[in-house]
């Protein structure tokens, strides 16, 4: 089924303690990501920089957060067009684009998202996550095997291409 949803907006302020936390918790050790002098005096950055993984977890926390802990995140993609610092508002602005329902209860969306700071695109990620969008919440995504589960992601990918 063809759809064009736009999702609501969600923001998330930077700072330098979440993005620091973001490579250390992600083991990125890479001083453009933690040392603030490094990345001004020796990277010619503006400032230090989130680091890719940082921005993944946020990628699956805005969907997450729009489908609850039920949502079973099968693939992210995205690319990173401009630095994000610290001290900037992320804006996160999606859109269903397809939805393909597996059984009565399991459906997996195809989402596109524009990450904005200031109106300007910094980031652009593309989602395939399994969801149920019905009020009968007996079955989630997470009680599919992953053999079950892999297939149904190859076919919804396969059909996006």
């Amino acid at each position: 089924m063809s759809s064009n949803i736009t999702l609501p907006i969600s923001k998330f302020v930077t700072s330098v303690k979440n993005i620091q936390a973001g490579a250390i918790y992600s083991r990125d050790w890479a001083p453009l990501h933690s040392d603030q002098d490094w990345a001004i005096n020796k990277g010619n950055l503006p400032n230090i920089i989130m680091n890719n993984y940082t921005l993944n977890g946020l990628v699956i926390k805005y969907v997450t957060d729009l489908y609850g802990d039920a949502t079973r995140i099968g693939k992210v993609s995205f690319k990173i067009k401009k630095p994000i610092c610290p001290n900037e508002t992320l804006e996160f602005h999606g859109s269903i684009i397809s939805e393909d329902k597996v059984s009565e209860e399991l459906s997996f969306l195809n989402i596109n998202l524009d990450i904005k700071i200031s109106d300007q695109i910094v980031s652009s990620a593309k989602i395939i996550t399994g969801v149920n969008l019905t009020e009968k919440k007996l079955n989630s995504p997470w009680k599919i095997d992953s053999k079950t589960w892999k297939s149904y992601i190859d076919e919804v990918t396969t059909k996006k291409s």
